[in-house]
């Protein structure tokens, strides 16, 4: 059901909407909760709306901390290779025993507890591309309210472009991971994908509401989007929607600050006793969920071999090769690009020349029907393609 709030509620919402300062917003916000009615209907939303709040305040208090020279206090790290992929966990589930294992990292790898302080960064090659790794010091409950630098560690995960989530198949595997995903959506972090999304841009006046994208409208029509977002006193829009995508749905994405991280489980200690019947209890529960689970050792690398392959896999990816035309070789390098990027998107990425005065390209690779396949701009490119643009 859609939440049906009172009109000086949404009212309310489109003041916050239009707010320029962060501590008006706040204030906004705090007024909007205190028009909305509290029942089972309306939770998700104010749920949304206080971790809006809180993510808000925090920024806030950083701002004060740099003016007073505090340096801010966060984990900053620059992202290299074709992805950061962030390692997360419980203290002692391995994670400095994975870095060590696949990566160039100098890892401290010690029994004792929480000794990792301070991010560890390594490159897992896969291939011709690196991706690089991060460990971040152990999750803890609590992290999400900020206990022992969980804001920080959580803040490196909202960054990157992947995780890794850790637990331990000698110890209870499952709780672990609970704890770690909950402590991740409690900071508006989620690892599974919706059935249906939904993301609202704002326009200049007089464009109306569009609807776009892939995926499909259930049980209502444009016409009832474009009502609901006009109780909002939004006007015109850009609504972007995959996959099956309701009008509840559009209307959470008008409140929801919560962004999808792929993610795989990495169940280590596999060479331990009992660690076959952990992991086969461990899939049994996570059979609802789509995350890749890989049973590992790192202490002697066991199950390792396949990780950069899982993980490119798990972001999407695919490599373009670049070709002159009066070369004969390509590029010993490709380009990373998501899969359905198209040719228009190489030629972007490549230099705006290449953009601007596209006339057509070359393919060869698995996207082309012949070798040297002569393209327009919105041929789909795949994994392995080599690009010739004219």
């Amino acid at each position: 059901m859609v939440t049906n709030l009172p009109a000086e509620a949404k009212a309310k919402w489109a003041e916050v909407a239009a707010a320029r300062s962060t501590p008006e917003k706040i204030r906004l916000m705090r007024e909007f909760i205190s028009l909305v009615p509290k029942h089972k209907g309306t939770t998700k939303l104010l749920g949304n709306v206080r971790r809006r709040i809180a993510a808000l305040e925090k920024e806030l208090e950083k701002l004060k901390t740099r003016k007073k020279g505090g340096g801010g206090g966060g984990f900053s790290i620059p992202k290299e290779g074709a992805g950061q992929i962030v390692v997360l966990g419980p203290t002692n589930v391995g994670r400095s025993s994975l870095l060590a294992a696949v990566t160039n990292a100098k890892a401290e790898v010690t029994p004792i507890p929480f000794s990792t302080r301070k991010p560890v960064i390594g490159m897992l090659p896969y291939q011709d591309i690196q991706f690089q790794l991060v460990e971040a010091p152990a999750l803890v409950e609590g992290a999400a309210a900020g206990r022992m630098n969980g804001s920080q560690i959580l803040g490196l995960a909202r960054n990157a472009d992947g995780l890794v989530l850790m637990v331990d198949l000698s110890e209870d595997p499952m709780k672990q991971l609970l704890m770690t995903r909950s402590e991740l959506e409690r900071a508006g972090i989620v690892t599974e994908k919706a059935e249906g999304e939904a993301e609202i841009t704002r326009r200049s006046l007089g464009v109306g509401v569009q609807v776009v994208g892939g995926g499909i409208l259930v049980n209502c029509t444009l016409e009832d989007v474009r009502r609901l977002l006009d109780s909002y006193r939004i006007n015109s829009a850009l609504v972007r929607i995959r996959g099956k995508v309701s009008l509840e749905d559009i209307e959470d994405a008008l409140f929801a600050s919560s962004i999808f991280k792929p993610a795989l489980v990495i169940a280590n200690k596999a060479d331990k006793e009992g660690a076959e019947q952990s992991f086969a209890s461990l899939k049994e529960a996570m059979k609802e969920n789509t995350m890749p689970v890989l049973p590992v050792s790192c202490r002697d690398s066991q199950g390792l071999e396949d990780l950069g392959k899982t993980i490119f896999q798990m972001l999407g990816l695919i490599r373009v090769y670049t070709k002159q035309p009066i070369e004969k070789e390509r590029s010993e390098k490709p380009i990373v690009m998501a899969e359905g990027t198209t040719v228009i998107a190489v030629a972007k990425e490549l230099h705006s020349m290449f953009y601007n005065r596209f006339k057509y390209a070359r393919i060869w690779g698995p996207s082309a029907k012949y070798p040297g396949q002569k393209v327009g701009a919105n041929h789909v490119m795949r994994d392995g393609d080599t690009i010739e643009i004219h």
